[in-house]
């Protein structure tokens, strides 16, 4: 047996040595933790080992305790510890487990009768602390992979996702796999979106107030009370905040089944590394939520600009065109190689209408003649209303005869039709073709003067100009 501090017997001191390469081995920080506890609860001969994991608060959670059942029912001055201060007050003897750049959290144990242990321990604490670097580097890269590959379906997917609720319910499922979590909530304009087992709307609308009223729009919170098993993590664009990200856990670190809901404040349901990959995945939703926005404006935008035109171009009583596209088109027509008919017809003895029935009466037969014009064209003819009771018509590619033929049968249409009041209606149309060398005006003239010789004529008949 070796003497003074280092007291260990040869075969506790190979027991060590096998703890140590055990220890380099160990796939997960789970597996690390069980490993040291269990080898420093036989090393002081059965005292409790608790481990707690600093919080980037300051704050610290308990993330794991051997043995298990005996410690969290026996030893309750253990699980009130939350902050630096508790530990110094404390009569644990601790051992920082060091991060990359800071202490990621603390080991310890009740005093025990064997204080040159403490090297020894602190020899297996150091080696812990390496592997627990290395397994968060290798988590950091294979988390940093998955995340990478949802993004690029994410970006994929963004131009066929019209939602929050589209992009939960794709890529909700991977991202609860890639966190161990089982369920996500995003919390955006006020709106509440959740995907698998997250707490009721009422206690996350209470969290979400707090964390508002907290202002900690920078950094990722561990979060308390009913919603104690979540994670939040800002959702943010140029610094400009956009709402919130939650992710939420059912089982703690510590997967003891706890009543005690002081206990269970106490315990830690994620790693230090969980917490700092999250604000990864919180960036990719709020670029993606972004895009949805600029999606769902540039779709307002079209809408706009596509009522804006129809009105641009539109008679508002009638809803056929105004006076001003139907010479628009009428030039462009001309310019063209196609060849038209232009109808150019009014409402005989409109005037009396008006002055018998009123000027509503009067508008209430305008948009009747307009409708019943309309049933009777072509897809490819078009009615305009050129002024007061006056229409114009445009058909595409007829002859004289075939327009002339239209041209009756819309006489014939208003003369049968059952109007709202008791007077008979009728129309009387000039038409004229599209001659070589025309210009509109010349156009507008003829089917003008054909309009009035019908009317001359006896009305409620076409003429040919």
């Amino acid at each position: 047996m070796m003497s003074g501090t280092l007291s260990l017997s040869v075969q506790n001191l190979d027991n060590l040595c096998q703890k140590l390469a055990l220890l380099c081995d160990l796939a997960t920080p789970l597996e690390l933790f069980e490993l040291l506890a269990k080898t420093l609860h036989a090393l002081t001969q059965g005292q409790p080992v608790v481990l707690y994991r600093r919080l980037s608060t300051g704050d610290l959670r308990l993330a794991y305790c051997y043995p298990l059942e005996s410690t969290l029912t026996s030893h309750h001055e253990l699980l009130a510890i939350r902050c630096d201060d508790d530990l110094a007050t404390s009569n644990l003897q601790l051992y920082e487990l060091q991060g990359e750049q800071e202490v990621w959290g603390y080991i310890g144990h009740p005093p025990t009768v064997h204080p040159g242990l403490g090297k020894w321990i602190q020899l297996l604490v150091d080696i812990a602390s390496q592997r627990l670097r290395l397994l968060k580097a290798e988590r950091i890269a294979a988390r940093h992979s998955g995340l990478k590959s949802r993004r690029r379906l994410l970006s994929r997917d963004i131009k066929r996702l019209t939602s929050i609720d589209d992009i939960l319910q794709h890529h909700g499922a991977s991202w609860c796999d890639i966190f161990q979590a089982e369920g996500i909530a995003l919390a955006y304009q006020g709106d509440l979106h959740c995907f698998g087992e997250c707490p009721t709307k009422h206690q996350l609308f209470h969290q979400l107030q707090q964390l508002n009223q907290q202002n900690t729009h920078d950094e990722i919170i561990e979060l308390n009370s009913n919603c104690q098993d979540g994670l939040a993590a800002p959702l943010s664009v140029a610094n400009a905040p956009l709402g919130w990200l939650l992710l939420f856990r059912q089982q703690s670190l510590i997967t003891a089944r706890v009543a005690d809901t002081k206990l269970q404040d106490a315990l830690s349901y994620w790693m230090p590394l969980e917490a700092s990959m999250i604000i990864e995945l919180a960036d990719d939703i709020a670029v993606a939520i972004t895009a949805l926005e600029v999606a769902r404006l540039n779709r307002q935008l079209t809408k706009t600009n596509q009522r804006l035109e129809g009105l641009a171009h539109t008679d508002p009583l009638t809803k056929c065109w105004n006076r001003y596209y139907t010479e628009l088109v009428i030039e462009d027509l001309i310019h063209s190689s196609v060849s038209f008919a232009m109808l150019m017809f009014d409402i005989d003895d409109f005037k009396n209408i008006n002055d018998t029935y009123g000027h509503a009466i009067g508008d209430d037969i305008l948009c009747d003649i307009a409708q019943l014009v309309q049933e009777t064209l072509r897809a490819n003819d078009h009615l305009g209303r050129w002024g007061g009771e006056e229409f114009v018509i445009i058909s595409k590619e007829l002859d004289q005869d075939a327009s002339l033929k239209l041209a009756n049968r819309l006489c014939r249409s208003v003369e049968q039709h059952t109007f709202s009041i008791a007077d008979h209606l009728t129309v009387s149309i000039g038409l004229t073709l599209l001659q070589p060398g025309d210009q509109p005006r010349q156009l507008f003239e003829r089917a003008d003067q054909g309009m009035y010789l019908a009317k001359m004529a006896g009305k409620n008949q076409v003429f040919v100009c």
